[in-house]
């Protein structure tokens, strides 16, 4: 009989006859459980199994939301603490790797007790410098462990000492310049940016998320070229495609407009442009969603949309003769539409004001309710447009519009906000920030 590839042994006193589970981690908000094992009525249990386990940090997940963290680097180790205080009671056999981490924090809980019933100043500097210490004497004894480089990963790059005299408000700024610039280069001198263990721990989505959250301008041109200085850096497959993805889809839709072209950029450098990192449905999949949004990134000019009118007239997108044209694409029976409808009608006064048309698209193709939901709302005011057409010869009912596909709607409404030409200058505005996204625009023009 094959043994196992993993056997862990654990005790925890306080705990019986309930399931425990292990997983590792997936990034910083996932977990992906990997065993389940019964504890005994003495607190024992053991998790075993004849696949290897991907190294990495993982929890063992008891009594709801309680867990403590283990270390997989190696896969036969016992460990034995208590539900009372999970870190101070942790004893480890047979894994380094888990002995050093706990010794590590049960070193620095000793220590911030300590900070704690402490208020004089000196008492307290004394204890962060014994920290500091500490701290480095431990990375040196554990260099060789993957623990030392978790514990690394959350340290801050230290910014050197500025040479220049602060005399001024020109100097101060030169003095933030200085550290803003040499902290975002060093941002990821404490991360092992090459080992793949780090996906399976929360410190690589964490200092991905800060970094392009308060160290990158969130401007297509900016996130672009950062994320072109970051993954030149890895070389990792895994890492890789983690890094890829997290950028790809942090700005397929996001909150900040103007970044959807960061998105286009990664999707057709790094998922067209090396296909091998993925499968081909992956690469198809980006290929087809490329399509829809390529066209509609900020500043292009959207498509033409052919409607026929409340009066059965042909309604065309592009000659709606104002200074901005709010697309206001909705569903008649969708209760959200129903909701932003009231918000928009609001802002008349507003949108009289500043020359702003309404072009309302029903993607539903029932005239029956399009008309109701006209009549309801009262926005005859509106350029009111549906995607049914009469075929002059035929006299059959046609639809011009690939709603889903041409203007990237998967839910409804959708709102895109365009310039006296008709380009795109906002999208998935909610109804009520238009009048503040609108007033923003013209600050920065």
């Amino acid at each position: 009989q094959k043994s196992a590839n993993y056997e862990i042994k654990g005790t925890i006193k306080g705990l019986k006859n309930v399931d425990v589970y292990l997983a590792h981690y997936f990034g910083s908000t996932q977990q992906v459980i990997k065993d389940t094992a019964r504890v005994n009525d003495q607190g024992q249990f053991t998790f075993q199994g004849k696949e290897d386990l991907p190294k990495g940090l993982y929890l063992v997940s008891f009594s709801g939301t309680k867990y403590l963290d283990l270390i997989i680097g190696s896969d036969h180790f016992s460990f034995e603490t208590d539900t009372l205080d999970v870190v101070s009671n942790m004893k480890v056999k047979g894994s380094e790797e888990n002995a050093a981490f706990y010794t590590f924090q049960q070193e620095m809980n000793k220590e911030y007790r300590a900070m704690q019933s402490m208020s004089d100043a000196k008492q307290m500097d004394a204890i962060r410098k014994r920290i500091i210490a500490y701290q480095k004497d431990w990375m040196i004894k554990n260099h060789s462990l993957f623990v030392s480089k978790l514990i690394k990963a959350t340290f801050e790059p230290e910014i050197p000492a500025y040479k220049n005299p602060v005399k001024n408000a020109a100097d101060s700024a030169a003095l933030y310049k200085f550290q803003f610039n040499f902290y975002k280069k060093h941002y990821f001198d404490n991360l092992d940016l090459n080992d793949d263990r780090f996906i399976r721990s929360p410190f690589l989505q964490r200092k991905l998320e800060k970094y392009f959250e308060d160290l990158v301008v969130q401007e297509s041109d900016s996130i672009s070229k950062d994320a072109d200085a970051l993954l030149a850096k890895i070389k990792q497959t895994d890492v890789r495609k983690y890094v890829i993805y997290k950028i790809a889809s942090t700005y397929e839709n996001h909150n900040i407009v103007g970044t959807d072209g960061a998105f286009v950029h990664i999707a057709e450098k790094y998922y067209l442009g090396e296909p091998k990192l993925w499968d081909t449905t992956t690469v198809r999949k980006m290929k087809e969603r490329l399509l829809v949004i390529k066209p509609l990134v900020i500043g292009k000019k959207i498509p033409e949309m052919v409607l026929t009118d409340p009066n059965g007239k042909r309604l065309l997108l592009s000659t709606v003769p104002k200074d901005y044209t709010v697309v206001f694409i909705y569903d008649p029976e969708c209760s959200h539409c129903k909701e932003e409808t009231p918000k928009l009608l609001q802002q008349e006064s507003f949108f009289k004001e500043k020359n702003i048309g309404v072009f309302a698209a029903s993607i539903v193709r029932d005239k029956d309710m399009w008309q109701k939901f006209i009549t309801e709302f009262k926005i005859q005011s509106w350029y009111n447009g549906i995607d049914v057409h009469l075929n002059p010869k035929s006299g059959v009912e046609e639809y011009y519009t690939d709603f889903k596909n041409t203007f990237d709607v998967y839910a409804t409404p959708v709102i895109y906000i365009l310039d006296k030409s008709k380009r795109i200058i906002g999208k998935r505005i909610p109804a009520d920030k238009i009048q503040d996204f609108i007033n923003f625009y013209e600050r920065k023009k």
